[in-house]
């Protein structure tokens, strides 16, 4: 009984999270991968994090306040804005009109993962607004979207 009660529980879980959203909020941390003789080979989160609000609009947008917000593209060259347009296309599905929201913690073009953060929180918004779910085991597909646009695996793992 708790098994099946479990079971259906985590179904509705599932098929909630399988629905196209409005809007996402994605909190991604800093990262460094020059660790010593792991230089490029080895990454580490670190405890600095930016937030970054994606949703549904008739035009298009991109703000952005913290560290780096005036150094920040605000056209569709934004990784952020990559990142989501790779997961719209993971989900074969049209990407919408988004606009975008940035909260910048993460020190920019300081060797902390700024790029590789706005990748990876564009990847999960669209993901999440589109509805879809990415394959884990055996093809790491977040991953492989992820390192196909930033090169360096290490960055955004």
């Amino acid at each position: 009984k708790k098994m099946r009660r479990l079971v259906t529980a985590r179904a509705a879980i599932e098929e909630d999270n399988s629905m196209p959203r409005n809007s996402v909020t994605v909190r991604v941390p800093a990262t460094s991968a020059n660790l010593g003789p792991g230089y490029d080979t080895i990454g580490m989160a670190v405890d600095l994090w930016s937030e970054v609000t994606v949703e549904r609009s008739d035009t298009f947008g991109i703000t952005a306040e913290g560290d780096g917000a005036d150094e920040m593209p605000n056209d569709e060259s934004n990784y952020l804005v990559v990142g989501c347009k790779a997961a719209f296309e993971a989900a074969n599905k049209p990407m919408p009109t988004l606009k975008y929201h940035v909260v910048s913690r993460i020190p920019f073009a300081r060797g902390l993962g700024s790029s590789s953060a706005a990748i990876v929180a564009g990847i999960i918004a669209g993901l999440v607004l589109a509805g879809h779910r990415l394959p884990c085991w055996g093809s790491e597909a977040l991953l492989q979207i992820a390192a196909g646009i930033e090169g360096h695996p290490d960055n955004v793992a």
